[in-house]
Parts: C-alpha cells; sequence; structure tokens
C-alpha cells in the first residue's frame, strides 16, 4: 500500500515479521527460566540441596534436555536478530538432540520404577500413571520436532510446533516433584494442576498472538492445544485401562 508515494507494505510486513519474533523469543525465554527453576535444587545445584547423588543416566538425561532448551533459545534469538542462516545450521544439531532427547528419556522412563522402589518412594498416584503418562509425553515431543523440521520451509508451522515440544517438556519442572511446582501446586485445585494450566495459558497466549497478527488462528496452534489439552489425556486413559498395563509398568521395579 503507497501513502504519500511511500510505500507501507514492507515495514507492516516488517512489523509483522518482528511481532512473530518477539513472542516466540519471549516464550523461549519462559520455558527456559522454567526449566533452570524447577530443576534447581534437584539437578542444577544438587550439590547445595541433596545428599543423594544422581544415577549416570539421570545426569545424562538432564544435560541432553538442557542442551535441548539452551539451543531452543539459540534458534529462537538467532531469528530475531535476523540470522536464518545460522538457524538452519544449528537445525542439523537439533535434530540428532532431539533423537537423543527421546531415546535418554524414554531409558530414563524405564528405569525410573526400579530407582523409586530402591529409595523407598511411594508415589501418590499408580506406578503405570508416571511410566506411561512420559512415554506418551516423550512420544508427542518426537512426534511434534519430527513434523516441525518436515515444515521447516513453512515457517509459521515450524514455529509454532516447535513451540508445542517445548510446552510438552515443561510439565516435569511443575509437577510438586520440583520445587516450583511444590511452590505453586497449593494456589490450583487437584484437578487443575499446574502443568495443565501451563498448557492452557501457553494455548490462550498463542490464539492472542495469532489474533493480534494475523486476525486468524493459525491451523498448528489449533491443533496442537487439542493435541495436548484433549487427545493425548483421553489416549493415556485408554490406554491405563488395557489390561496388563499396571502390571507391566510394576515389573519395571
Amino acid at each position: 500500500m503507497a501513502t504519500g508515494g511511500v510505500d507501507l507494505s514492507g515495514q507492516q510486513a516488517n512489523g509483522r515479521v518482528k511481532r512473530h519474533s518477539r513472542f516466540f523469543l519471549g516464550a523461549s525465554v519462559l520455558m527456559t527460566l522454567i526449566v533452570f527453576a524447577g530443576f534447581l535444587p534437584s539437578f542444577y545445584l544438587r550439590f547445595q540441596f541433596r545428599t543423594e547423588s544422581l544415577p549416570a543416566y539421570l545426569i545424562v538425561h538432564g544435560l541432553i534436555m538442557t542442551a535441548w532448551q539452551m539451543l531452543v533459545l539459540a534458534q529462537t534469538v538467532v531469528i530475531a536478530t535476523g540470522r536464518p542462516d545460522i538457524h538452519r545450521k544449528l537445525g542439523i544439531a537439533g535434530a540428532g538432540l532431539a533423537i537423543a532427547v527421546v531415546v535418554v528419556g524414554l531409558y530414563a522412563t524405564l528405569m525410573q520404577p526400579a530407582r523409586l522402589a530402591e529409595n523407598g518412594i511411594v508415589l501418590p498416584f499408580p506406578l503405570e500413571d508416571l511410566v506411561v503418562g512420559n512415554i506418551f509425553g516423550f512420544a508427542i515431543f518426537g512426534g511434534l520436532v519430527a513434523t516441525a523440521l518436515a515444515r521447516r520451509r513453512d515457517a509459521q508451522s515450524h514455529k509454532r510446533l516447535t513451540y508445542w515440544a517445548g510446552i510438552v517438556t515443561m510439565g516435569p519442572a511443575l509437577t510438586p516433584a520440583r520445587s516450583l511446582g511444590e511452590l505453586i501446586v497449593g494456589y490450583f485445585p487437584a484437578h487443575f494442576p499446574p502443568e495443565i494450566a501451563l498448557v492452557w495459558v501457553a494455548w490462550i497466549a498463542l490464539m492472542i498472538h495469532d489474533w493480534r497478527s494475523t486476525r486468524r488462528f493459525h491451523p498448528v496452534t489449533i491443533v496442537g492445544g487439542v493435541l495436548l489439552l484433549f487427545v493425548m489425556p483421553a489416549l493415556l486413559d485408554w490406554t491405563l485401562l488395557i489390561d496388563g498395563i499396571g502390571v507391566w509398568a510394576r515389573s519395571l521395579a
């Protein structure tokens, strides 16, 4: 659009790009802060708060998850600063790191029942909820990242898929077993814990961003929210009803 001989279309497009970059950069910074706050006493500063050491596989798991979070933050920074060439190069490393997140995460999940039993820890919910829930989480994460890589030439879908993958990894930092979750869980009703509230807030924030930016909701915004808030919980509940799931989960101890 030209006004007074000046073409404003490029300026408007640049403004939309900047708004997109600011939103996803801000979300990435917030996710990183949540991860570090949630795992500060139990992992990052464990030597200050805990006496028992972590097994090697959990240390590796924590380091890989930290590397993933820092990579996502770095990716949003380079995009916000106009360096898509660096973003593409980091994406190659990101693909390998995402595979490591899933593989090591699943291994840690399958080892967790034995560790709980060894330390005499009794969960306030069935063990299979933890095991199957984590398996679902890593499967959803892997699927979202794989789809994001496949849609990397579609920048708006790619950003939102990566955003949803990041939200999936936030849940554990907000459970009552973590310092941050323990601090805030009392402010939430039992049927609406912080990790569920996080997904709702993330969905609403992304829809507001979409509407302010383009006056429409991006399909990945809608599908991602429905997947994490409705489809995944329904599939998890159905899976937990299958005969033998509980027996299998307890056999891991």
